[in-house]
């Protein structure tokens, strides 16, 4: 077949990136571009095989620019004058270079008169005034003087520059429309050849740029000698993530630079030897009429070992056999690129695996609106609803492609595809037009191959994670054993089956592994008559994992990873029924979120355990006791009191006619009620209530037990709000050395002390040591919980008080109104805790005698207070007397002395005469 062959002559530290650009352009499947490093060898072997390539090349591009690069050697001239003889009579200017010991020619020079001595075509080319150089270009003018002497001595054989360039695109440009055009068109060009089975989807196809960039430096230059090692690469991945339409786009995007694209179905042995053999006919081979197919297998190997730059793709090789088949051909392969796709990840060395992850969800939404854009029923919010159905399908290409041809088919809008994946959910997912998807299964069916080769341990641990969230899944849950159940005989070893078929994926920088969600449905829905058997397994799995007191940070970094599983498996659990052991789950997750102050995630967890526990228990069960606490507690620490108490009511009654009055669990239930009573500022029986809390524990424990400091606290809390703050100070410090003797110096509890000591220390003026306290405190909470945590906040606060009172106002508003945004952030602008941050700034905005500033917060905060707890609540009452303060401030005492009355009324009314109680935050 014809070839083109071309010589590009220049120096190299001058026009490197010119050199390259312009090889670039000329570079194709009948073109063969040298330039003089492909032959630099030592010594005399150097000019002679320059001269050997240009003396069969079809022309030479000679670049002529300021530098004149590396010298021609005395054996490199004896060697032109012993073959070329003539050269000097031919070319008289070369004369007084070939004398012996005469002045030494470059090898660039050499370059341009060996191929006027071999009669080639010569192209000349010199740089405009201002030509950009390359970085190691240097001007040394005895250099530029001898390239235009050179110059000359090329013009008195009629052979001057005919391309004259400021950049490399002129160049190029340039040269292509030079006499170079004539050798190009005067050799046939090289038919291509290509069965791709499918056509580009151009911009359709999204968020593949990169890997494609990957994929191309990966594989390298094609290769242009039949001798090159084929470089194979294998795009590993789910099925239906995407493989074959990324191999198909890189052929189509590289199609230029392949002499043939050919694919090659490889789902089994037969298939690949059976579709190998099929390419005689796309080669237009005389084997094609053979009906031998063996000898038209080895006539298809043949060609591709002695036709290089070809791209071949084995598509499909999902089963052990096909890939030992696919290796076992590499040696047989020379000349160009392989590319495999499969769902396998374990290959042999020779092969260099990449991994093709689902999409990004912007990638998949931009998809979904390009592909439905002219058949959907469009709505204002398609960009929101695409994105969601992104997320649904988790970017799972296959899953998209049906989701788009789906509503095209049937004119729907994203989100009546929505509804409909919700309620008819098996009739999407088994839904499958070949045509329209150019897909040949469902996502339903997609994966049943890869299911038919997993031993039984591998299936066993795929049904079982197959109930589980697509979060990732922490490995320390394959050592726990399921109770009473079926169990992997080595739960890692099927794991890593599952990963070898890319139904699971391991994660690189920890120990997890997630399965796509896709897999986990069609998984659940394939279990027919096992599914309850195999969802009470999981849910046994996942409640002996899910083990250790919820609301003990020290417990958190096993249950962390468990948060998404655990909510994932009772929701299906509760879905069909099962009510041991969903309820105490629910609980217990929900007193994880309850302590992390994640609110609306506990809510609804604590309600259902309740309900599950009523319903299956009966109304007077401990259990349901155990739930009214948790869900009052939820109500106490969102400002809905009086739901609140009552629930801590009735289970107070529950548990004294169940166990007793002086039972532990009562005393749970007393301690819970007294923290609700003083917030609605019953503050005596709050008392009442929290000591005889206090002596139930100490009857049940020993003096030194953790629990004891808990009631200390809860106490001690109770006594500085009622200004009590000596007594209040003994219990702290009781309670402190009990906590850091039980969970070290850097514990929650250990802060939440040193908090309480804090404030009583304060109370008492002295503030240097609570100031101490209080910053540890807080040290060790944002160390904990998170800066941002609600515990946290309220550190941030004590402080700004302390602070306050201490006259550094500047520090102390930093941080209220860090406090307020975290706060703001949490709970919305209505809650009490942005209230009680606002009277806060305000009083501080008195002390820093911004008294407009404070008065009008002051007013705002009145008027929330007695829209929310009515005109005589103690919070409204504080409101009045602190913005009687301001009044007197400003020396309106008129305006100042009915709103004391009316707070001093409130407080009297509400709590007694001889109740002493703080008035400021």
């Amino acid at each position: 077949m014809p070839q083109v062959s071309i010589f590009i002559s220049t120096v190299s530290a001058e026009f490197h990136s010119y050199r390259d650009a312009l090889r670039h352009d000329l570079d194709r499947p009948n073109v063969t571009v040298k330039v003089q490093e492909d032959f630099i060898a030592t010594g005399t072997e150097t000019l002679a095989m320059l001269d050997e390539y240009i003396s069969r090349c079809n022309a030479v591009i000679h670049l002529v620019g300021d530098m004149t690069g590396a010298m021609a050697q005395a054996p490199s001239l004896t060697f032109i004058r012993e073959r070329y003889p003539d050269l000097a009579e031919r070319f008289p200017s070369l004369q007084s270079f070939l004398a012996p010991d005469a002045q030494a020619l470059s090898y660039t020079q050499w370059e341009a008169w060996l191929a006027l001595y071999h009669r080639k075509m010569l192209i000349i080319a010199a740089p405009e005034a201002g030509a950009i150089r390359d970085e190691q270009y240097a001007l040394i003018e005895a250099q530029r003087n001898h390239q235009q002497q050179h110059l000359e001595r090329l013009a008195t054989v009629e052979r001057y520059p005919g391309i004259r360039f400021a950049n490399a695109d002129q160049l190029s440009i340039a040269a292509l429309r030079s006499k170079l055009q004539e050798i190009l068109a005067s050799v046939a060009p090289l038919k291509k050849f290509s069965n791709l089975l499918l056509l580009s989807i151009g911009e359709l196809f999204k968020g593949r740029a990169a890997l494609l960039d990957k994929l191309n430096r990966s594989l390298g230059s094609v290769p242009d000698s039949a001798d090159t090692m084929v470089v194979a690469r294998v795009l590993s991945g789910l099925g239906g993530i995407g493989k074959t339409r990324i191999a198909i786009e890189y052929a189509w995007c590289h199609a230029k630079e392949y002499a043939a694209q050919l694919f090659v179905s490889a789902n089994s042995v037969e298939a690949l030897h059976r579709n190998l053999a099929g390419l005689c006919k796309t080669l237009e081979l005389e084997e094609r009429f053979e009906t031998d197919e063996g000898r038209q297998h080895d006539a298809a190997l043949q060609w591709l070992q002695q036709h290089p730059g070809w791209l071949l793709i084995f598509d499909n090789v999902d089963t052990e056999e096909v890939a030992i088949a696919v290796e076992n051909l590499l040696p047989k392969l020379s000349g160009g690129h392989l590319l495999v796709t499969s769902r396998l990840t374990n290959w042999s060395g020779s092969l260099e695996v990449l991994s093709v992850d689902t999409l990004s969800i912007d990638a998949a939404t931009e998809f979904l609106l390009d592909r439905t854009d002219t058949k959907r029923r469009k709505q204002p919010d398609d960009h929101v609803q695409a994105s969601a159905l992104a997320e649904t399908l988790d970017g799972l290409a296959l899953a998209l492609e049906q989701a788009g041809a789906y509503i095209m088919h049937n004119s729907l809008s994203f989100s009546g595809y929505l509804q409909q994946w919700s309620s008819q959910r098996e009739i999407v997912l088994t839904w499958h037009q070949a045509r329209q998807m150019q897909y040949p299964t469902s996502v339903a069916v997609t994966w049943l191959t890869s299911f038919d080769q997993l031993s039984e341990s591998a299936r066993e641990l795929l049904q079982h994670v197959a109930w589980l969230s697509p979060a990732p899944i922490p490995e320390s849950l394959l050592e726990v054993p399921i109770p009473d159940g079926r169990n992997e005989a080595n739960p890692l070893t099927a794991l890593a089956e599952l990963a070898s078929y890319s139904l699971a994926t391991r994660a690189t920088d920890n120990p997890s592994f997630s399965v796509h969600r896709l897999v986990q449905e069609v998984t659940r829905r394939q279990l027919e008559d096992s599914t309850h058997i195999c969802l009470t397994e999981a849910l046994r799995w996942i409640n002996a994992a899910f083990i250790g007191f919820p609301q003990d940070v020290r417990n958190w970094p096993v249950l962390d990873p468990l948060q998404p599983h655990v909510q994932a498996v009772i929701t299906y659990a509760d879905q069909a029924g099962i009510a041991t052991p969903v309820s105490r789950l629910m609980n217990d997750l929900g007193l994880m979120y309850l302590t992390k102050s994640l609110y609306k995630e506990a809510e609804p967890l604590i309600r259902r355990a309740l309900a599950i526990d009523e319903a299956s228990l009966g109304a007077d069960h401990p259990n349901v006791t155990r739930d009214l606490h948790n869900l009052a507690v939820l109500f106490k620490d969102t400002d809905r009191l009086t739901e609140a108490e009552s629930l801590m009511r009735r289970a107070l009654v529950i548990n004294e006619v169940s166990f007793g009055k002086n039972h532990l669990n009562v005393s749970v239930i007393l301690s819970g009620l007294s923290l609700v009573l003083q917030k609605t500022y019953h503050l005596d029986e709050a008392e009442l209530l929290m000591r005889r809390a206090l002596a139930i524990i100490e009857a049940n424990f020993e003096k030194d037990h953790p629990i004891i400091a808990d009631a200390l606290s809860n106490l001690a809390q109770l006594l500085t709000q009622i200004n009590r703050p000596t007594e209040a100070e003994s219990l702290m410090r009781r309670a402190l050395a009990i906590d850091e003797a039980s969970f070290g110096e850097n514990h929650p509890n250990v802060a939440r002390d040193l908090h309480n000591l804090a404030l009583s220390l304060q109370a008492t003026n002295r503030p240097t040591e609570a100031e101490s306290l209080m910053r540890r405190a807080l040290a060790i909470d944002v160390t904990i919980l998170g800066k941002d945590h609600p515990r946290v906040v309220h550190g941030y606060k004590n402080l700004a008080s302390l602070l306050q009172y201490t006259n550094r106002l500047t520090e102390a508003e930093l941080l209220i109104q860090q406090a307020l945004a975290i706060d703001e952030a949490s709970f919305g602008k209505d809650h009490s805790k942005i209230t009680l941050h606002l009277i806060h700034l305000a009083i501080l905005f008195k002390d820093a005698n911004r008294l407009a500033e404070a008065e009008s917060l002051m007013r705002l905060v009145l008027s929330r207070n007695e829209a929310s707890f009515g005109e005589d609540h103690p919070n409204t009452a504080i409101c009045l007397n602190n913005l009687a303060i301001i009044f007197k401030d400003t020396n309106r005492l008129t305006e100042a002395e009915p709103l004391v009355r009316r707070a001093l009324a409130i407080f009297i009314k509400r709590l007694g005469v001889n109740t002493p109680i703080r008035i400021l935050p």
